[in-house]
């Protein structure tokens, strides 16, 4: 995570963006360090420890779409947009 930046990008998000914005990526940042630290420990994909962080992951991923593109355009984004069920 240090050598992507993200530390250096999560602080530039705290000073830039509004605070349901930087709430919500701080979210998602804290759910890839559970992730990190799940894959880290050894967890291969297909295991349950692995799921147990990644779908936490993955809906904080999903909240924070929401908050900027709510705050960008005013529209939430619902994954009937793409075709999705749920």
């Amino acid at each position: 995570m240090t050598d992507a930046r993200l530390y250096e990008v999560r602080e530039r998000l705290f000073i830039d963006a509004s605070a349901t914005v930087a709430g919500a990526g701080q979210a998602m940042f804290e759910q890839l360090r559970a992730l990190r630290s799940a894959v880290a420990a050894g967890a291969p994909v297909s295991s349950p420890t692995f799921h147990d962080a990644y779908h936490p992951y993955i809906a904080s991923v999903w909240a924070y779409r929401v908050a900027v593109r709510d705050e960008l355009e005013g529209q939430s984004l619902v994954p009937a947009v793409f075709g999705w069920h749920a």
